[in-house]
């Protein structure tokens, strides 16, 4: 029994500092079957174990870890399993002193007290337990929890963006949508990194972008099916209706689509992914590209700026008079490192340095357009960050529940191109809630009216119009939604309850608009 109240001990106090939740009637149930086994005494050795393992698989249920089965299919799916070095390097950089030297201070605890008071012991195990799960309720009614996302979707399903061929006369520009693995504005304030003057070369600037989701594969396909309003996750994966996919679109409106990869695709069928669902085009190939990187599974990952320069030879070749991109980076992706190194996720310099490299050759490549004479829209969206911190929810490098701290992301929008008047003073900065779809109303808005032309709209009357989207993201088996500084999360068993504030809103992350302002 001295394991049964050191495990009651231990669940109570993961309770009260916010690392899992109690089940009561489950554990009240398992504790029944435990002291019923004591009593009977046979096969004691089989009914601990089974005990131990009932009381393990209950703790992980409560917890805010993943499902079993999506753990066990990461590891077995040859296209997503890490290597057994960042395997280790991964548990070494989330050991936590904390939790073994808690542990064994409370099985001393427990030891001694059940020599001497054993029945005392069972009271304050219970006791525990008891103190522990009443505070839960008073948590879960101060966050009004028990909220749903069924209205949220219902109002998004409504909502479309309309696509108009450019006036007759209009000025062709190419529309350049950069999806960056990787990046939050969290994990720019724990690598210590300055994005404020890459951002104020551009004419949006958006600072409280959802980006919906933690994943890339979800990611790709919310950016491609992004003229409607936000989908569930589950209808990411399955035919949307026709005014849904950006790529179509943009054909309808004279477009050439191109789409380019940093990477070969083949990681979670990332290429096949995009094309079957997203309807993007095939990706150019990259062959004769040089090696950069390689990613926590081997993966070879190239540079951004010869991938890019790859696109646009090809775009320049095809003689269109307009050309859409679709390009997807990984090399900020965990655990990618310079070929010859083996090494497991990353630390906040690895990321910086990788980061800067990135920057500058997006800048080089927007310089080379720039220099072509062609007119062009750039979006830089991130698809999710790196989660270079973790929380007590969650550890660094898990992004398995969407969080706002990895699914708030610094998103842009820029104009290249002669006749375009960029406002003084900086780029237009968007606080209020947005995601992907402001994205698509802008591309949309942009070949209506035209841009580049006398009768071009300011940027700020353009900004004001630009559609809000409250936060909610998700993934297959979570999902959070924030009003304000709270947050909901969705349970593994389909119940949503809150989210301590301290893991909801990360303050400071964000610059204010001022830091994008550009010199007069």
């Amino acid at each position: 029994m001295r394991l049964w109240y050191w495990y009651l001990a231990c669940v109570s106090i993961l309770s009260l500092t916010g690392h899992i939740r109690i089940n009561i009637l489950l554990t009240l149930l398992l504790a029944a079957t435990v002291h019923a086994l004591s009593i009977i005494g046979k096969m004691r050795r089989l009914t601990a174990a089974a005990a131990a393992m009932a009381a393990a698989a209950l703790v992980w249920q409560e917890s805010y870890l993943p499902p079993f089965k999506t753990l066990v299919s990461f590891i077995a799916d040859p296209y997503t399993r890490p290597t057994f070095r960042y395997i280790a390097e991964f548990i070494r950089q989330s050991f936590d002193p904390w939790f073994p030297g808690a542990a064994s201070v409370i099985g001393t605890a427990v030891y001694i007290a059940h020599r001497k008071r054993p029945i005392a012991l069972a009271l304050a195990a219970y006791v525990m337990l008891a103190s522990a799960w009443i505070i839960q309720p008073r948590l879960r009614a101060a966050a009004a929890g028990g909220r749903t996302a069924d209205a949220f979707y219902a109002e998004e399903s409504e909502r479309k963006v309309a696509f108009k061929a450019p006036a007759p006369g209009a000025r062709p520009f190419d529309i350049l949508i950069l999806h960056i693995c990787s990046l939050s504005w969290q994990d720019l304030k724990d690598s210590d990194y300055d994005i404020s003057p890459f951002l104020s070369g551009f004419d949006y600037v958006f600072t409280s972008f959802g980006g919906a989701t933690s994943y890339s594969g979800p990611s790709a396909l919310r950016v491609l099916k992004s003229a409607c309003g936000q989908m569930p996750h589950n209808m990411l994966y399955a035919d949307s209706a026709p005014e849904c996919y950006l790529m179509d679109k943009l054909r309808g409106t004279g477009y050439l689509p191109f789409t380019m990869l940093s990477h070969d695709g083949k990681y979670a069928h990332f290429a096949e992914h995009i094309q079957k669902y997203g309807r993007a085009a095939a990706p150019l190939g990259t062959d004769g590209l040089p090696v950069k990187y390689l990613m926590f599974d081997g993966t070879r990952l190239f540079p951004d700026g010869e991938a890019l320069d790859k696109f646009w030879t090809a775009r320049q070749a095809s003689g269109a008079a307009r050309a859409a991109l679709y390009y997807n980076t990984d090399n900020l992706h965990i655990g990618t490192h310079v070929p010859g190194e083996d090494r497991g996720p990353d630390d906040a310099s690895a990321y910086r340095l990788r980061l800067s490299a990135m920057l500058a050759e997006i800048s080089g490549f927007l310089e080379a357009v720039d220099r072509s004479g062609r007119s062009a829209m750039v979006i830089f969206v991130p698809e999710h960050g790196a989660a270079l911190s973790g929380s007590r929810i969650q550890a660094k490098d898990v992004r398995e529940i969407p969080l706002p701290a990895i699914t708030t992301l610094p998103t842009a929008v820029k104009f290249i191109g002669r006749g375009y008047r960029r406002e003084n003073g900086g780029p237009q900065v968007i606080e209020r809630p947005s995601s992907l779809m402001a994205l698509s109303w802008l591309i949309s808005e942009s070949i209506r009216n035209d841009p580049f032309g006398p009768g071009a709209r300011r940027q700020k009357d353009i900004a004001a119009e630009i559609p809000a989207t409250g936060f909610l993201a998700e993934n297959e088996n979570a999902a959070v939604m924030k009003e304000g500084a709270a947050c909901d999360y969705r349970l593994k068993d389909g119940k949503w309850t809150p989210l301590p504030e301290d893991v909801c809103v990360q303050p400071g992350s964000i610059p204010p608009p001022s830091a994008f302002s550009r010199p007069q």
